[in-house]
């Protein structure tokens, strides 16, 4: 019943949060034209925002051109741009774009994360591990960047790779559900059952219906061959789960289980 903690604890599309704010660029422009242009531009993307939050993609993009048109020193349209790119799964011209905010202000560790996550979406996890690297050493404290990093490192099979950038992310905030669900997955992967079970611990103490936690001790009490604490586990989670459907699943695993027992005895 376990299932990869990486897809279920780490929101990965994170492309549909917009930065907003005034228009960035890597010289100061003097002048009314320039202001004025950089003015209209800030405008322009700020309709396409709103576009882009309302769903409506295709319109988004025209305004973003339009913003880029009236001034190509818009460091944010480049990068708002890219995330509805994303969005779309046009992950070529996403990177593009993302390149393009990079040439205006290199300085911009979002920018490299999100140029990371397109490159990973589009099968590139070399050249994606190199960008989530470059955020981390813009700013070594943005867990955004390492989580996703680990991500990679784990669909990479570097397990231990994934390891130290989540020991990173809990140096930072001990308390990061993100963080400690995924080691706890990756521990249990590489058979530390112990060490797994004292970071679903840890989950537990902070949130103690976290049914993705107690679901997963379960699990981990049933490959270590104690059924009844696996039970005891589930029938937590049964409690906390609020969709029937994953409800279900856990009734039929507290079924199967108790078959097993009432075999063994």
């Amino acid at each position: 019943m376990s299932a990869n903690l990486f897809r279920i604890f780490v929101l990965f599309l994170t492309c549909a949060v917009f930065l907003v704010g005034p228009a960035n660029s890597a010289k100061k422009t003097t002048g009314q034209n320039a202001a004025g242009d950089e003015a209209k531009s800030a405008e322009l993307a700020l309709v396409a925002i709103t576009k882009a939050n309302s769903g409506s993609y295709d319109e988004a993009i025209n305004f973003f051109e339009a913003s880029i048109k009236a001034s190509g020193k818009n460091q944010q349209a480049f990068f708002n741009r890219g995330k509805v790119f994303m969005i779309q799964g046009r992950y070529d011209k996403a990177i593009s774009d993302f390149d393009r905010a990079l040439k205006i202000g290199p300085e911009m560790d979002s920018v490299y994360v999100a140029k990371g996550m397109a490159l990973r979406l589009g099968g590139d996890f070399a050249r994606a591990v190199k960008d989530f690297t470059k955020a981390v050493d813009v700013d070594p404290k943005n867990t955004n960047a390492l989580i996703h990093r680990a991500a990679l490192y784990f669909d990479m099979g570097e397990h231990e790779s994934a390891l130290q950038d989540l020991d990173r992310i809990l140096q930072l905030d001990p308390k990061s559900f993100n963080a400690l669900g995924n080691r706890a997955y990756i521990l249990e992967q590489l058979g530390r059952y112990d060490d797994a079970v004292k970071d679903l611990g840890a989950i537990i103490a902070i949130d103690p219906d976290n049914t993705m936690a107690l679901k997963h001790l379960g699990h981990i009490s049933r490959q270590k061959g104690d059924l009844d604490k696996s039970i005891r586990w589930y029938r937590m989670a049964l409690k906390s789960e609020s969709s029937q459907v994953v409800k279900s699943r856990i009734q039929e695993e507290i079924q199967e289980l108790e078959k097993k027992i009432g075999t063994s005895r």
